[in-house]
């Protein structure tokens, strides 16, 4: 089932399920039962002939294609840019070093690995599912050709295109690791033929993009060539760049050319007494089931998108179940007057915070002090036609033509689905601050440039520039009667 909702709102739907079998001329006519189709598996110690039996999964922005005879990905193609990639991805681990007195080892701190990475599995099997609205493909990957459980999972889905809210560009990607052998750390392995020269891209704090080069060193040259990837990383070459986006922090690396490895999951254990007397040592048997979004075309096609598509992975609808009522559901009659309309920004912006504060104190902080050194009680209220908002510009100055440049927007008329906006108070990133009453300190950079920093302070004026990469926070008074 395909829905639409807008900023800041939500629906409700009712589902039932047929008690007699569909028609086209029935209303439940535009459903179906998936079938898949279950592919044998497939060892990986066994010809060295690849590439002979390719299966092709298509939508509109991407053809992917499956090898038969190991049952993982070949390579994909973007077909705008007509450009296809050779790609395979599966896992591999590190194996740690967990006796003090035998080197260096891995804990909740420390990645030490004693070695290169050696593959995780031995067999996959994989099977596919297509559908109207999404194509799924789900690998599994088993330790041994024996096993009955598997070890690791990949579960990708490959989205169509209807109009142009669905992203056919983004293949979502979820996995499945765990429970792990004890002192081993697991990572997918992108390996491409992309010619990146061991260079990666990652987020810092999910901020600002940093160029990661591979160095050599004397000692633990793996390890310390794993970065930080808090929402976003990628490699590129002069014609195609492949991007990640993530719903959680991750080690990554590109320990070869054309490779992007990034650490999922580990299992450790050592004798250090520090690790044993505060339990830092990461001896579980948990499973867990992080997401990726993969994005793959030109430099210039994912500059546009990356920045969004990481905003739109941490921040995914929340899909609440509710119980079948007692009683049956009556349907209201519409309401009058016109629908609330949603909360809608240009593609570079993103609504970073929108909340009721839990205090109720004096826009002037020297007054709220003044309340709060005289020692009396004060009961501290929220005003709840006051609300927080900070927003932000996603995009970095030079990293697209259009979108990294400065956006203004009016205020009162985004809002308009939400109240009538009566004063609009610019205010610190805090929110404890006016921002007229700010010293802000200055620094001299190579490419530096006086910016004019008039700011709202309690204005009726409505209009708001924010510049590359910058956030700006506010107090938004609403007409009480509205809100």
């Amino acid at each position: 089932m395909l829905v639409e909702l807008g900023g800041l709102q939500h629906r409700k739907y009712l589902i039932k399920l047929s008690e007699k079998l569909c028609s086209q001329k029935s209303e439940c006519g535009w459903t179906y039962r998936a079938k898949g189709v279950l592919f044998e598996r497939r060892g990986v110690g066994g010809s060295p002939r690849t590439g002979r039996r390719l299966l092709p999964v298509l939508n509109e922005c991407y053809r992917l294609m499956f090898d038969q005879d190991t049952n993982l990905l070949h390579s994909i193609t973007h077909l705008q840019d007509k450009r296809r990639v050779r790609m395979t991805q599966d896992f591999w681990e590190y194996h740690a070093n967990g006796d003090t007195k035998a080197g260096p080892i891995s804990d909740n701190y420390i990645f030490t690995g004693n070695s290169s990475a050696v593959r995780a599995y031995k067999a996959v099997q994989m099977e596919i599912i297509p559908g109207k609205v999404v194509t799924e493909i789900r690998q599994l990957f088993f330790r041994e050709e024996s096993d009955r459980d598997y070890a690791f999972s990949i579960t990708t889905r490959v989205p169509e295109c209807y109009g142009s809210r669905v992203r056919c560009h983004r293949l979502e990607q979820t996995y499945s690791l765990g429970p792990l052998r004890l002192n081993t750390e697991v990572v997918l392995r992108s390996s491409t033929s992309l010619k990146n020269n061991q260079t990666v891209f990652t987020d810092d704090n999910g901020y600002q993009m940093m160029e990661r080069k591979h160095r050599m060193f004397i000692n633990n040259t793996i390890a310390r060539n794993f970065f930080p990837m808090v929402r976003t990383a990628y490699i590129a070459d002069a014609l195609s760049r492949l991007v990640l986006v993530s719903d959680r922090a991750h080690g990554v690396s590109s320990q070869a050319d054309g490779q992007l490895e990034v650490m999922l999951h580990r299992r450790l254990w050592n004798n250090l007494p520090w690790n044993l007397g505060y339990n830092l040592t990461l001896n579980d048997s948990s499973v867990v089931r992080p997401a990726l979004w993969l994005t793959l075309g030109s430099v210039n096609t994912t500059s546009k998108l990356h920045q969004r598509e990481a905003i739109e992975l941490q921040h995914r609808p929340v899909v609440m179940v509710i119980d079948q009522p007692e009683k049956p559901r009556q349907v209201k009659e519409p309401r009058k007057g016109s629908p609330s309309l949603p909360v809608v920004l240009p593609p570079n912006l993103h609504l970073l915070s929108f909340s009721i504060p839990g205090w109720n104190y004096s826009s002037d902080h020297h007054v709220h002090l003044r309340r709060v050194q005289s020692g009396q009680e004060l009961r501290s209220e929220p005003d709840y036609s006051r609300v927080l908002l900070r927003i932000m510009h996603i995009f970095e100055e030079g990293e697209d033509a259009e979108l990294s440049k400065p956006v203004t927007i009016n205020m009162k008329e985004v809002l308009q689905g939400v109240g009538e906006v009566k004063v609009l108070e610019e205010r610190s990133l805090t929110g404890t601050w006016d921002i007229g009453s700010l010293q802000r300190w200055k620094w001299k950079t190579t490419n530096s440039h006086e910016t004019d920093d008039k700011r709202q302070q309690g204005s009726a004026e409505f209009n708001v520039t924010i510049t590359p990469k910058e956030i700006r926070t506010f107090f938004v008074q609403f007409e009480a009667r509205n809100f």
